[in-house]
């Protein structure tokens, strides 16, 4: 699975829409750029995902009027379940989310409790037009040669942490280096590597 359409990254790489014959292999490319993605964002998936996060006292805000921390994952769609009671205790449902993972509860006292257990969702609803664009940044990954050849492309290796990753650039009718592409890359990555922090 990944996030962008085949003729959308067939759009990315200026390929005809109606030219099907390296469908399959940029169906598998693009599979791939998303698996290096994900594991880049530290993320299993970015449309949907189920947390269990256990929270211990000193991670927790609490005054007169509210209770409130923050989940690792975001952005947070729903709180499902606090404390393992997901329809008893109805004070819990009475919260807000902001800056896509701060939970704050408006009814909710912590009490003698030491720890919270929140299960909640954390999930895009439908994903955002340069996170498409960041995972067709990585095609290159696990390139075949043949298509380095078919599209006349310059290959850059970079080291992103502890990861070698691929740029690419075409050898004619091409605005961008690679390195303006890793800039362009890393730019963007800020926004979503710390979207599954690993507290």
């Amino acid at each position: 699975m990944s996030y962008s359409t085949l003729s959308e990254f067939k759009a990315y790489l200026w390929i005809d829409s109606s030219d099907t014959s390296k469908d399959a292999v940029l169906t598998q490319v693009l599979s791939s750029a998303n698996s290096k993605l994900n594991h880049i964002c530290w993320v299993d998936d970015f449309t949907s995902w189920k947390r269990t996060q256990i929270i211990e006292e000193r991670w927790i805000y609490e005054t007169a009027r509210w209770l409130e921390f923050y989940l690792k994952n975001k952005p947070v769609a729903s709180i499902d379940k606090l404390n393992w009671s997901s329809d008893v205790w109805t004070k819990w449902t009475d919260y807000l989310i902001i800056y896509d993972r701060r939970a704050i509860f408006k009814k909710l006292q912590l009490n003698d409790w030491w720890m919270l257990e929140v299960e909640y969702t954390a999930w895009f609803q439908s994903i955002p037009d340069d996170l498409k664009l960041l995972e067709m940044m990585l095609w290159c990954w696990e390139l075949p040669d043949r298509l380095k050849s078919d599209y006349w492309i310059w290959i850059s290796s970079y080291r992103l942490w502890d990861e070698q990753i691929t740029f690419w650039s075409k050898s004619w009718n091409w605005t961008m280096s690679s390195d303006d592409i890793y800039f362009s890359f890393t730019t963007l990555l800020d926004k979503y590597k710390n979207f599954n922090l690993p507290l």
